[in-house]
């Protein structure tokens, strides 16, 4: 569509909205529920979803499936930066989308893609609570925890976190001590956790499988500090999730 053709359609479209006085009003809804995300707010955003007042959304496709689709693109490309100022690291935030956008395409009925968007962003909003980190940390400590979390199935230390990032060691531990409240000891050990949670979830890899594909140095060592930070030892937090057992774990 040439430029004089845009302006032209933009210009019957205003003018058609306000005869009609039919208005979009999603933005305070959007700005609520993408706040929450950033939060790691899965209570309150379950409950916003629940109380969805009355929206009037722009009419973005020839029909009611492309315009479910549309949206859902729209929604998980906001939804996806919310996550990473949250603390999600950037590759896991970017599959995420991926893997919505082409389920999404997949799909044929629009209601099972409005469902979807929710899905969405009650996932996104639960693994940011999961990989909480405070806010205010500088961009050196940033890109140290998206190291971690993309190369948390390798053995790591500081000094290799302090060369990705070009920080002397000493001077690395320090600050992300003082901005997180945590050593980077604990934080790898916390994403490498939450990396196994997930591949005992959403995979078939035997629990020494996935031991030895996060590092850790034997398999009784990582059942043990499994079961220490989860209450249960990996195998029985497997058959819990593939019973649809209601018990939680805690985080």
């Amino acid at each position: 569509m040439k430029k004089e053709t845009l302006h032209t359609e933009l210009e019957k479209a205003l003018i058609e909205s306000k005869e009609n006085e039919h208005y979009h009003n999603t933005y305070h809804f959007e700005q609520e529920y993408l706040s929450l995300i950033e939060k790691g707010n899965v209570k309150g955003l379950s409950d916003l979803f629940d109380n969805i007042p009355e929206l009037v959304e722009g009419n973005v496709a020839a029909d009611s499936l492309r315009q479910a689709k549309n949206i859902l693109i729209a929604s998980v490309t906001l939804i996806t930066r919310s996550s990473i100022a949250g603390g999600l690291d950037i590759e896991t935030a970017y599959q995420l989308s991926d893997s919505y956008i082409k389920e999404a395409e997949r799909m044929s009925d629009p209601t099972e893609v409005l469902f979807l968007n929710r899905t969405a962003a009650l996932d996104y909003a639960k693994r940011v609570s999961e990989a909480k980190i405070p806010g205010g940390m500088s961009r050196e400590i940033f890109d140290c925890i998206q190291y971690i979390s993309n190369h948390v199935n390798q053995r790591l230390s500081v000094t290799d976190l302090a060369l990705s990032i070009n920080m002397d060691r000493s001077t690395l531990s320090k600050r992300f001590k003082r901005e997180l409240g945590f050593n980077i000891s604990e934080f790898i050990m916390r994403r490498k956790l939450e990396e196994a949670k997930s591949l005992l979830h959403h995979t078939d890899k035997t629990v020494s499988e996935i031991s030895e594909y996060l590092c850790f140095s034997t398999q009784s060592y990582f059942q043990n500090v499994f079961k220490k930070k989860y209450g249960c030892t990996p195998k029985d937090y497997r058959r819990n999730i593939r019973e649809g057992n209601s018990r939680t774990v805690s985080i």
